[in-house]
Order: C-alpha cells, then structure tokens, then sequence
C-alpha cells in the first residue's frame, strides 16, 4: 500500500539514492522517529528531538513511533514529514527555536530507494543537504 499526500509539493529541494530497499529504508526512518540528540553551539548546549509522521488518508499526517513496522504495511511509495525541535539549554531556562518542518518522499526503486527531501516552510536553520547528511549517516 502506498501512503502518499497531496501536501507534497511538485518540485523539490534535492533528489538522491539510498542504496538500500524501500522496506529497510522504512525501518530506518522508524528509527530515526522519537529520537533526541544534545550537542553544542556557540549559543551553548542545544537539544534536538526528532519526529517522524507518515501520510494519512492522502491529507495528514499521523505519527511514526520506534515500535511501529511500516515495512510490513506500505509499499511502493511513503510521503512522510520530519520535524526538528531544537532547544538552547540554559541555566536559568531553556530556550525553544524555530521547529524545521522537511517532506521527504521515498519510492521503491528495486534494490535502492528514490528519496526528495523539500523544507517546509523556508525559515533560517537545518537545510535540505543538511537532513539528507543525517539521513545519509542513518542508512549506513
């Protein structure tokens, strides 16, 4: 089955190959869903914490959790939404930022997977080539 949205947009950012099928390349977005990571910048320590949704009924977007299998459900083709939420950690009270909204589509190709990544919307922070590098790190 293919989980698709109408949301996705006609032109995209960037386009690459994953070197992997589409039912592994959904169990590493699966992995990526629900994780946090901390590091540091010049405005001090930050936490990231990363959400993962997956097409809905062609309109939304429901929630990807590390114990969901999407592997053995969708096929083909998955539209999906990744939000990144970083926020400065300080002293005398966190700081959020700006959350980083991408679409990423992947479609099964045989042994690789097609995968568009676009920002959504277009706000300072994470680029496309960025996510793609992490996504890229995720796969290897």
């Amino acid at each position: 089955m293919r989980r698709v949205s109408y949301l996705f947009p006609h032109t995209c950012d960037l386009m690459f190959d994953v070197p992997l099928p589409f039912s592994a390349y959904l169990q590493g977005m699966t992995k990526l869903a629900d994780r946090q990571d901390n590091f540091r910048t010049a405005n001090g320590p930050v936490k990231r914490e990363i959400a993962v949704f997956i097409a809905h009924d062609r309109l939304g977007f429901e929630r990807v959790s590390k114990t969901s299998h999407l592997e053995r459900e969708v096929t083909e083709e998955a539209d999906m939404q990744i939000i990144l939420t970083d926020t400065i950690l300080k002293s005398s009270g966190h700081v959020p930022l700006n959350e980083q909204k991408f679409l990423v589509k992947g479609i099964s190709k045989g042994p690789f997977t097609e995968v568009y990544i676009t920002k959504s919307p277009a706000i300072p922070g994470i680029s496309s080539p960025e996510l793609k590098e992490m996504l890229r790190e995720l796969f290897t």
